[in-house]
């Protein structure tokens, strides 16, 4: 048995935002895949000197930064009501550290994160090339503009560099609970 490796873009206005769309969706696979088999004990822990964060505290924080990134910077809204409702904890806590999130299941989690992606393609499907790489000023004083171009890249980049954080916490979970 062979693997085809190769991009299939998903549906959208353009191909080209198709291939994004669809790096996007394989690093979120790879997300799930990693936490496919994390108990409560699991997400919930912080590495073996209690400091780092947990599983399911990088599972929120994937999902929020990726509204933030669609709400805040390219729509430049607050989030909608039913996107709120989705996150009962905020970004950080009070020093700017990822908020800690503790016992919220892992099917929370997964439903979390289906519900942000698919309102996150919903609106880049239907993007065109134009609006695609349409510079957004900045917004409450941050010191960029983006495009969702970039910031799909940097959703990727973002993720991929979590989904290896979630990779390590389960390798010394499996060390440490043994």
């Amino acid at each position: 048995m062979t693997n085809d490796l190769k991009i299939d873009p998903i549906t959208a206005s353009d191909s080209e935002i198709g291939r994004w769309l669809w790096g996007l969706e394989e690093v979120r696979k790879r997300t799930l895949r990693l936490v496919s088999d994390s108990d409560q004990r699991l997400l919930d822990w912080r590495g073996a000197d209690g400091g780092e964060n947990s599983i399911g505290s990088l599972l929120y924080h994937i999902a929020i930064v990726e509204m933030s990134w669609l709400y805040l910077d390219l729509l430049q809204q607050e989030f909608p009501p039913e996107v709120s409702e989705l996150f009962p904890i905020p970004m950080a806590d009070e020093a700017g550290k990822v908020s800690h999130v503790v016992g919220m299941s892992l099917a929370d989690h997964i439903q979390r994160l289906k519900a942000t992606r698919e309102i996150a393609l919903s609106i880049f499907q239907k993007m065109d090339c134009d609006e695609w790489r349409r510079l957004r000023p900045p917004v409450n004083d941050q010191p960029y503009e983006a495009t969702p171009e970039w910031a799909v890249f940097h959703l990727i980049e973002h993720e991929a560099g979590h989904a290896f954080q979630i990779s390590s916490l389960k390798a010394r979970w499996n060390r440490f609970a043994k």
